[in-house]
């Protein structure tokens, strides 16, 4: 079940960390922009840090994970990784284009307040099914959590960093892929 191959899928993997260095790489300041904690709490802190370092455990198990070999699982994981790995791309060109202190706005900000998470949750969905590993769906399950509250201190930051800016840009644009709306009644 484990084992070292040259087409685990760790092929996956590599693409998405080495297009994420790539760009930081573009844009020295993005890199401290996005991980800068200040205004943060203790909690906040610690959530942010957590989510941070979630994908780098999952990155390097899929080096012993290999393929599965049930091809609608392996197609429908491809299928998911490249619509991460495009939306992944395209929400970094988007940040590297965006001037320090403007907010992120642009590209993919348009539909999803946050599309690099989006992106790199599809791209980890996509590898889930591509492998069939179970426990590699389990641990994206755990490691999203953290995330979204990761999301939730951005926002926080964000709201005091831009005020109405931001508040019009969140009335606009989900937090994830859509909004739920709920019907109201009329009285």
């Amino acid at each position: 079940m484990f084992r070292l191959s040259m087409w685990n899928a760790w092929v996956m993997s590599l693409p998405f960390f080495v297009i994420g260095l790539f760009f930081l790489g573009l844009k020295k300041d993005v890199a401290k922009r996005m991980s800068d904690m200040t205004g943060y709490s203790a909690r906040e802190r610690a959530f942010t840090i957590l989510a941070s370092v979630a994908p780098y455990p999952f990155m390097i198990v899929t080096v012993w994970i290999p393929f599965t070999t049930t091809l609608p699982l392996l197609y429908l994981g491809i299928s998911l990784y490249v619509i991460g790995m495009v939306l992944y791309t395209a929400s970094l060109n988007a940040i590297i284009r965006t001037s320090s202190g403007e907010l992120f706005a642009r590209g993919p900000y348009r539909y999803t307040r946050n599309p690099l998470y989006v992106a790199a949750t599809i791209v980890f969905m996509g590898i889930c099914f591509a492998t069939g590993n179970i426990l590699l769906a389990g641990y994206l399950a755990v490691a999203v959590v953290p995330q979204h509250f990761m999301i939730s201190a951005e926002e926080r930051i964000c709201k005091h960093r831009y005020g109405l800016v931001f508040e019009d840009y969140l009335k606009k644009v989900p937090r994830y892929l859509f909004t739920i709306r709920y019907p109201t009644r009329e009285l």
